[in-house]
């Protein structure tokens, strides 16, 4: 799937976030972990902290101030100060582990760099992660890489490994500025009824994909005309479309994990009938249900394959 639409850009436009509470661990300057999809936290939120993350085998929708973009296997982001994001995978119904998460304090960082010179990358990269910076090519699975490794460490080493990240996301050769310049000049973040709602439906349509709009606007609480606006003014899609990349997503998972008939899978994933299901499926993947349920049985027995051989050779 392309990109989808752009969001409005004008403040009144735009939902608030809900401010995420991030509290470090004692005596460190950063936080990380690995969070498990779907996530209590895991909606459109922000919070003071500069946060590093990294989706290391989901695809899905990225939201980042005003822009939303899909994102795939080995994507790498980072997100600077009070800057409103979130990441959905539609239809997944458990992904465990899919967010590896590195938060930090920049501001305080960048206060102590006249002492500790290696936090000048921080200064450097301000600007940049005030709108949000995607790392493209192979160095951003490179970077996720050390995100990993700094989560799994112990001991005085894993300072160096932080600072060398830093370093990297500011070295790496291909990467892209998100959020528009008027978005961050004006947003204001406070969170207000209307987002939670939006964030509710997302929800609502994830467990129940063959929701129609007029079900899920009365489950929220709004009228029709004004939840149809609202939903595309924070996911920049509108219902339908968003509806049928859910359905599609949830399709894909019974067609890969599961040995379901196809017309089931098609009546379960939310669809009235087998010939919209083919078609919007081709249209979404570039596959039938058929030959897609095909090819992700030979990349997972390659996985198997693979796996195997490594603990064969292991000493």
């Amino acid at each position: 799937m392309t990109v989808a639409p752009d969001f409005p850009r004008s403040v009144s436009d735009t939902f608030t976030a809900t401010r995420e509470q991030i509290v470090l661990p004692q005596g460190k300057s950063y936080l990380v972990r690995r969070d498990d999809y779907p996530n209590p936290i895991c909606i459109w939120n922000y919070h003071p902290e500069w946060e590093i993350h990294f989706i290391p085998a989901a695809q899905g929708f990225a939201y980042v101030g005003d822009y939303v973009g899909p994102f795939k296997p080995g994507h790498l982001m980072l997100t600077g100060t009070n800057l409103p994001h979130n990441w959905i995978t539609p239809g997944a119904p458990h992904l465990p582990g899919r967010d590896l998460v590195l938060q930090f304090d920049a501001d305080a960082l960048i206060g102590a760099r006249s002492v500790c010179r290696e936090f000048e990358v921080l200064h450097r990269l301000k600007p940049s992660a005030d709108r949000g910076l995607e790392i493209l090519g192979p160095e951003a699975i490179e970077i996720g890489g050390k995100v990993i490794e700094l989560h799994e460490s112990q001991g005085s080493s894993r300072l160096g490994l932080f600072i060398e990240i830093l370093e990297r996301v500011e070295a790496a050769p291909h990467k892209r500025i998100l959020a528009s310049e008027h978005f961050t000049a004006t947003y204001n973040n406070v969170s207000d009824r209307r987002h939670r709602r939006i964030d509710r439906a997302i929800q609502i349509m994830q467990s129940n994909p063959g929701a129609s709009m007029h079900e899920v606007a009365y489950l929220v609480g709004l009228e029709s005309s004004a939840f149809s606006r609202a939903f595309r003014r924070l996911t920049g899609m509108n219902f339908s479309a968003y509806s049928r990349s859910v359905r599609v997503w949830r399709a894909r998972t019974l067609l890969a994990e599961t040995d379901v008939p196809i017309t089931d899978i098609c009546f379960e994933a939310g669809f009235n009938n087998l010939s919209n299901f083919n078609r919007y499926f081709r249209l979404e993947t570039g596959f039938t249900p058929r030959e897609y349920r095909k090819t992700a049985r030979i990349r997972t027995r390659s996985l198997v394959s693979s796996v195997a051989a490594n603990e064969r050779s292991a000493p």
